[in-house]
């Protein structure tokens, strides 16, 4: 049986352990790549307001993380990355979205010392935080990162809108021409629209007054200065213009509303003036008891300085309900019920003033159009009507300009209070291409294993099943497998088949005996096959009885001739040396001399030439 020899083996198998040890790396990087791979965009998130290091956003509320992935701000996200936006595409996102506080460890330190000296409510308000997002490959590597950017904006602009910046003033402008108003009612509204516009306008400049809208080109005061112009030139204008034309689409629908008004002022004015004398009655009762609670003060020389109040306190006027177990009053400051009530009746002074001042404009009204007719001319009022179009149409423009700077002012105020201290940046799950290489590795490694164990089987086959124990030389099996792979496809014209045959082999054994016998087989093995030496291209096999083939696919007659030859002459020698003889014949058959083409057929015709007399197309018989 052969040597074992792994490098062999290796050689033997390598195009197959290499091969499959590819193909294997090829098909794990395709599935590990489009199908199990996941990216993980990911940044970090700090919240800068005022009040971020208490855990509370600029408007007092409690940070709430879970409003980065909001259902709404995701669906937003996804309509302007044009992306598809359905309910389950929208919680799949939601639900691979992760927010993760950054906790240091000096934080956990902080916490542990105040839980160490009794603090037990104390918790740490992490004022940055992780923020993530997982998904597959599907969508391509960039897919994850414009997702969470697009999100985390989304997100800075509601939480300006919502938690730093003040509600937009509404615009019930927008159809006024279908709700049914009177001229005069409709521009009333404009009026009113344009007063809570400016007010809110005027906020936004006392904060930020140097803010300008890149999207828009405007500022707050530009918007402002826009909108007071319209109100006080063509606002003002167009209630001329209807006053002055007593236009009408029903003078007494619009006579009884006015009336109407006068009556709910008279009510609520009448309300107003029980709490106003009310709260005059109680400012009476403070102002007597200050007297009766006054301590005369004296200086070194006894002059009096005044009636200062004991305690600043006013008792058993608007509060008597501090007192201790016993029924005795306690002194505490009251100055604030007081600012109280003076605030109370300013406000309800100022309401009863504002009802007279609309009582007044109502009364006005009611003259003006009294003296008019009932209906307006078609022709006046489609003029009016044409104004109050244009008109709500130059606000509405205007108030969507005012919209879309306040959207980006919310962005603004976001940024200014959500930071990002990172860029979005994608990871992999792992790293494919390194796995890859590790399973080609690993894969190359088993398989050399199992070549040298495969290999290993095989020899112990080939030595059991095909090869001649005497000799070593590949038995008749092999011989007959041999030939039975190449019966069927034609050789090439270089091929050549040589056969011997040792003639007296049973009588030299009968002779000598069997172990002199076997020595002498065996010393004509090694001739043959140092001469023939066995390879890839040159097969030499013990076909039975004293019989030996010898195929040869790139020989030769010349080579064919001479290596015959030097058979002769080596076993000639070695004959001497052993006292030994044989009596060796030989024939052989070339495929490009014979024209013959196939195996079995030159086969045969060089076992026909064993022991026949030499000539060009005869080999000659040796005798040792």
């Amino acid at each position: 049986m052969k040597e074992l020899d792994v490098f062999r083996y290796l050689k033997k198998y390598r195009a197959v352990i290499a091969g499959l040890s590819v193909l294997t790396g090829i098909l794990f990087y395709i599935v590990a790549q489009f199908h199990i791979q996941q990216y993980t965009a990911i940044t970090v998130i700090e919240y800068t307001g005022s009040r971020a290091e208490e855990g509370y956003s600029p408007d007092g509320k409690k940070i709430d993380t879970t409003e980065i992935y909001a259902t709404n701000l995701v669906a937003q996200a996804l309509k302007k990355l044009d992306v598809d936006d359905t309910e389950a595409t929208i919680d799949s996102i939601r639900m691979n979205i992760h927010v993760e506080p950054v906790i240091t460890e000096e934080d956990l330190l902080v916490q542990q010392s105040k839980l160490d000296n009794g603090e037990k409510d104390y918790e740490i308000n992490p004022t940055q935080y992780v923020v993530s997002f997982n998904c597959g490959v599907s969508n391509g590597k960039e897919y994850p990162r414009k997702v969470l950017n697009q999100i985390l904006q989304e997100y800075a602009s509601y939480y300006g809108k919502t938690h730093v910046n003040t509600s937009l003033a509404a615009n019930p402008v927008s159809d006024i021409t279908t709700k049914g108003y009177d001229y005069l009612e409709m521009a009333e509204v404009m009026d009113d629209t344009l007063t809570s516009i400016t007010e809110h306008l005027s906020d936004k400049v006392e904060w930020n007054g140097e803010f300008r809208s890149s999207r828009t080109g405007y500022s707050f005061q530009d918007l402002k200065d826009e909108f007071e112009f319209i109100q006080d030139v063509e606002v003002r204008q167009l209630f001329s213009e209807i006053l002055a034309g007593q236009v009408t689409k029903d003078r007494d629908l619009l006579l009884e509303k006015y009336r109407n008004r006068n009556n709910d002022l008279s009510i609520s004015n009448s309300a107003v003036a029980f709490e106003i004398e009310k709260i005059r009655g109680i400012i009476g009762a403070y102002e007597d008891a200050m007297g009766d609670f006054s301590v005369p003060v004296t200086n070194a020389d006894g002059e009096s300085q005044g009636n200062p109040l004991q305690n600043n306190v006013l008792p058993d006027v608007y509060d008597d309900g501090n007192s201790d177990e016993d029924g005795n009053w306690i002194p505490v400051d009251r100055t604030a019920e007081y600012d109280q009530l003076l605030m109370a009746y300013i406000e309800d002074r100022t309401l009863y003033e504002h009802n007279l001042i609309d009582n007044d404009y109502n009364n006005y009204i009611i003259d003006v159009f009294t003296k008019a007719p009932a209906v307006s001319l078609e022709a006046g009022q489609q003029s009016i009507q044409a104004e109050i179009a244009c008109l709500a149409e130059k606000i509405n423009a205007l108030q969507s300009i005012y919209y879309e700077t306040n959207d980006e002012y919310n962005e603004y105020l976001g940024a200014q209070n959500i930071m990002m201290l990172s860029s979005v940046r994608v990871t992999e799950r792992f790293p494919v291409l390194i796995f890859t290489v590790l399973i080609v590795v690993i894969f190359g490694a088993l398989g050399c294993a199992g070549a040298a164990l495969f290999g290993r089987i095989e020899d112990f086959i080939e030595y059991y099943a095909f090869t001649n124990k005497v000799d070593g030389l590949p038995n008749r099996a092999k011989c007959d497998q041999f030939i039975a792979q190449r019966e069927h496809r034609p050789i090439m014209g270089n091929f050549v088949c040589v056969v011997f045959k040792l003639a007296n082999l049973q009588k030299e054994n009968a002779r000598l005996g069997r172990e002199a016998g076997d020595r002498m087989i065996k010393d004509f093995v090694e001739i043959i096959t140092s001469v023939f030496a066995p390879s890839n291209k040159v097969f030499v096999g013990n076909n039975g009885a004293g019989q030996y083939l010898i195929f040869a696919e790139s020989m030769d007659k010349e080579q064919v001739i001479a290596a015959l030859f030097q058979v002769g002459i080596v076993l000639e020698e070695r004959s001497r040396e052993r006292g030994y003889h044989i009596d060796l014949k030989h024939g052989y058959a070339y495929a490009e001399e014979e024209q013959c083409f196939y195996i079995r057929e030159l086969l045969s015709i060089a076992m026909k030439r064993v022991g026949t007399e030499n000539d060009p197309k005869k080999p000659e018989t040796t005798v040792v």
